[in-house]
C-alpha cells in the first residue's frame, strides 16, 4: 500500500507539469476576460441576480423513473454559449429536501437510476445535469470549462430548478463530482452561489485522492465500478478515460490536492462513502479516509465516514448487499440533513454492508 502511494504522489507531480505544458500549448486557459465574467456569474447568483433562464421540464426515457429532463440555456459560462441537460426527479409527497447531484466523470445523470428512486421514495427532490463532454449536454469540451465554471455551472442549475428558497439543499456527488462538491463548498464565492445554506454534503467515492490511472490501466469499464455488470445504466462510461481530456485531467489532479488539504466549512454536516482500499481501482480510499476524518472535520465540521468494504467504486450502482447498503446510508443523511425524521431505510438484509 506504502509503494501505492508513493507513485500516485509522483504520479500527481508528473501530472501537475504535463497539465501544465499542455494548458499552455492548447490554449485552454482561460482569458482575464472569461474568469471575470465568470467572477460576475458567481456574485449574480449569490444575490439572486441571475437572468431568467427558462427551463421546460418533459419525460424522459431511459432507465431512471420519473426523469423529466429539459434544456438549459448557459451564454456565459466555459468560454461561450452552451446548452446543459438537466434532470429533476419529482418526489413522493410532499418534498422534504432538494439535492443536487454531481455525476462523475465518464458518467451522466441517468446512470444513478436506483439511487435517484430511493431519494425520490423517501421525499427528497433530485435535481441533476450531464457536466460538459457528458451525456447530452452540448457545452464544448470540459477541457475549456475550469473549476469555477463549473461551480458556477451547479449553481446556474440549482437556481433553474429552484421550487422554494427555504426549502433545505444539499449538495452530492460521486468520484469527480464528489470532488466538484468537496470545492464547491469549500470555496466561499461557490458556496455563497447556490443561494440557500448548503445543509448538508454526502459524497459517494470522493476523488480528492485520484490514483494515477483510472479503473487500473486508464480507462474506465463498468466491470471496473460495480460487481454488477448488468447495472441500470444508460450507457458505458464515456469518455472512457480522463487522459482523453488532458486538460482536465490536470485541473482535477491539481484541485484534489487543494480539497485533500482544506477542511470543510464549520458545523457542515458530511457523510463521505468510501469502497474497497484494494477493490476501488479510481481513487485511494485511505487517503481519502484520512482527510475525512482528520482534515474535513478541522474546523469543525460534522463528517461521518462509511466504508463499505469489498465494494468498488460504483458505490451506488454496486450488487446487493453494498449497493442497497451504501444508498440508504445517503438516503437517511440527506432527511437528517433537512431536518426530516429519519425511518431507518435498512430493511433489507445487507445493512451492515457498509458500515
Amino acid at each position: 500500500m506504502t509503494t501505492r502511494r508513493t507513485t500516485a504522489r509522483h504520479t500527481t507531480g508528473w501530472a501537475l507539469a504535463l497539465a501544465a505544458a499542455l494548458t499552455v500549448t492548447a490554449g485552454v486557459v482561460p482569458s482575464v476576460r472569461d474568469a471575470l465574467r465568470t467572477d460576475q456569474v458567481l456574485s449574480a447568483a449569490a444575490h439572486d441576480d441571475l437572468p431568467a433562464e427558462p427551463l421546460h421540464l418533459r419525460p424522459a426515457h431511459g432507465p431512471v423513473a420519473h426523469l423529466r429532463t429539459g434544456t438549459l440555456q448557459v451564454p456565459d459560462l466555459g468560454g461561450g454559449a452552451h446548452r446543459v441537460r438537466v434532470g429533476v426527479v419529482d418526489p413522493v409527497g410532499e418534498p422534504v429536501a432538494d439535492v443536487l447531484f454531481l455525476h462523475g466523470h465518464a458518467d451522466r445523470l441517468d446512470n444513478h437510476a436506483a439511487l435517484f428512486e430511493d431519494l425520490r421514495a423517501a421525499g427528497v427532490r433530485v435535481v441533476s445535469f450531464d457536466l460538459p463532454s457528458h451525456g447530452a449536454t452540448d457545452a464544448g469540451a470540459i477541457d475549456r470549462w475550469s473549476f469555477d465554471d463549473l461551480g458556477a455551472l451547479a449553481a446556474r442549475v440549482a437556481h433553474a430548478t429552484e421550487q422554494d428558497p427555504d426549502r433545505p439543499f444539499v449538495l452530492a456527488g460521486w468520484s469527480f463530482g464528489g470532488l466538484l462538491a468537496t470545492r464547491s463548498v469549500q470555496e466561499p464565492a461557490i458556496r455563497a452561489a447556490f443561494g440557500r445554506p448548503v445543509a448538508g454534503l454526502a459524497l459517494e467515492s470522493p476523488a480528492v485522492a485520484p490514483l494515477p490511472f483510472a479503473g487500473g490501466d486508464g480507462v474506465s469499464r463498468l466491470r471496473a465500478l460495480t460487481h454488477d455488470l448488468s447495472a441500470p445504466v444508460a450507457g458505458p462510461p464515456r469518455p472512457a478515460s480522463p487522459f482523453l481530456d488532458p486538460v482536465f485531467a490536470g485541473r482535477l489532479v491539481a484541485q484534489a490536492a487543494v480539497a485533500a488539504n482544506e477542511p470543510l466549512p464549520a458545523g457542515m454536516p458530511a457523510l463521505v462513502e468510501v469502497g474497497g482500499d484494494d477493490e476501488d481501482r479510481y481513487v485511494d480510499v485511505p487517503a481519502v479516509r484520512r482527510w475525512a476524518e482528520d482534515v474535513a472535520p478541522r474546523d469543525g465540521a460534522q463528517v461521518r465516514t462509511v466504508r463499505c468494504a469489498g465494494a468498488r467504486h460504483g458505490l451506488d450502482i454496486e450488487s446487493w448487499p453494498v449497493g442497497d447498503a451504501a444508498r440508504a446510508d445517503l438516503v437517511d443523511f440527506v432527511r437528517g440533513a433537512a431536518g426530516a425524521p429519519v425511518t431507518t431505510t435498512r430493511h433489507h438484509e445487507g445493512g451492515a454492508a457498509c458500515e
